[in-house]
């Protein structure tokens, strides 16, 4: 099985595209299921729920931010795209139950422990950095002043090296920083504090706003949908509203924590990924701006209005299945490094929550990657993982890459190069 562990993107049109007017004009009707839970399908005015949906060029599998921004990627392109989603809501798994971090590359560029691996990982995230402030803007939560990283003084040469190779934006805290910082927040003798770019998120806004882009080009969004299985080009699927078949070209399966169980659904070569439980609390605000620690064990905290959710760096434990309960052995270690941190934190409002992240890796005792994966293990079918929510943009290119290089661009003249084909590896 090959893979992506980087890349560019682009991809190509195949048949008519949604969301035009005359016969292509949709309307849309909502529908509960027994939970309750709204479910959006969209409808044609010309042939009813199952004709609207009988074939497009990409089926997208989950609708996490992965799944979303490979959507987005190949329906820009000229795609006509259906994303599948077994829960009733979008964001259902780890894509809204992190700290809503938009990483600038700060911590990762430090964090990784391969130097080279750790430069790649932090220009991904500045990457979708920059572009989610550019195109989502409204749902960036800027502060009055810059987020605060706290570095040891001990490994201080290094990491300002680490920030310079991975392009970090980064100034040393001025002596009237650190008291106005020193209301709230600890910093040790032995640690130095800068002003960074990192950025709280509402991840929920920004799965709103992108939901709504992808309206516009007629992306249609299945929810509660469950895959009975595929063959080929031919994919069984059942809603609320009954089941269908839907010929496809191209499956993107961006699961998350589901990807073993939705390559069993589509019958696609299994791909084993690891799961790894990381614990949050959320606290009355605790500092005036965001402010993490980079070194092992030490608090991350993303403020979000009134709340700060803190985080606990390189808390992360292999389970054997996606679970929600929270630890309370490293939850109560969460907290002394919330004490410790910031002194003043009330701490008797404290919710406890966990999540679980995904990562791909050869060897089962190999500390947690942060790389993006795409697979290829079908000549129709790659499943994909972003690493963090911030490389989400840079991996839905790779990811759109790839498509349009098996799909081709027929109203497209092809490039010279794109007739080439390589007779071996040294060619």
């Amino acid at each position: 099985m090959g893979e992506y562990r980087g890349g560019d993107s682009q991809a190509q049109p195949c048949g008519r595209r949604s969301g035009g007017s005359g016969a292509e004009r949709h309307s849309e009707a909502s529908w509960r299921l027994s939970s309750g839970s709204a479910i959006s399908f969209c409808f044609s005015e010309y042939g009813g729920f199952m004709n609207s949906i009988r074939s497009c060029d990409v089926v997208v599998v989950g609708a996490g931010f992965a799944g979303l921004m490979c959507a987005d990627r190949l329906s820009r392109l000229g795609y006509t795209v259906t994303i599948i989603e077994k829960a009733p809501a979008t964001l259902a798994g780890t894509s809204s139950r992190n700290e809503g971090w938009l990483h600038a590359g700060t911590y990762h560029a430090l964090s990784v422990r391969d130097r080279r691996e750790a430069a790649a990982v932090a220009k991904r995230c500045r990457y979708g950095w920059e572009e989610i402030q550019r195109r989502f803007p409204e749902c960036v939560e800027v502060e009055k002043g810059k987020a605060v990283a706290i570095l040891p003084e001990a490994h201080l040469a290094e990491s300002l090296s680490r920030w310079e190779e991975a392009r970090v934006g980064h100034a040393r805290l001025s002596a009237s920083q650190h008291e106005q910082l020193a209301d709230h927040v600890r910093v040790g003798a032995d640690e130095a504090a800068f002003a960074v770019d990192d950025l709280g998120i509402n991840t929920r806004m920004l799965a709103a706003s992108l939901i709504a882009e992808l309206r516009t080009r007629g992306v249609r969004i299945l929810l509660g949908a469950r895959i009975l299985g595929r063959s080929n080009d031919r994919m069984r699927v059942a809603t609320a509203e009954g089941s269908f078949d839907l010929v496809h070209r191209f499956v993107v399966c961006a699961a998350g924590f589901e990807t073993e169980r939705a390559c069993a659904d589509l019958e696609i070569p299994p791909v084993k990924v690891r799961l790894w439980r990381s614990h949050l609390v959320t606290v009355p605000k605790a500092a005036p701006v965001s402010v993490f620690g980079v070194a092992p064990q030490q608090a991350a905290m993303i403020n979000h209005g009134a709340w700060s959710i803190i985080g606990f760096n390189e808390d992360a434990t292999v389970v054997d299945r996606p679970t929600f309960e929270v630890d309370p052995v490293i939850a109560d270690r969460l907290e002394e490094a919330v004490r410790w941190r910031f002194p003043k934190a009330d701490l008797s409002a404290t919710k406890r929550t966990a999540c679980v992240k995904v990562d791909y890796a050869t060897h089962e005792d190999s500390a947690r990657s942060l790389n993006i994966r795409m697979l290829p293990v079908l000549d129709n079918a790659v499943v994909v993982l972003p690493g963090k929510m911030t490389e989400a943009p840079y991996s839905a290119n790779v990811v759109a890459s790839h498509v349009f290089e098996m799909l081709g661009q027929g109203g497209v003249t092809a490039r010279p190069i794109d007739t080439y084909e390589l007779t071996n590896q040294g060619s």
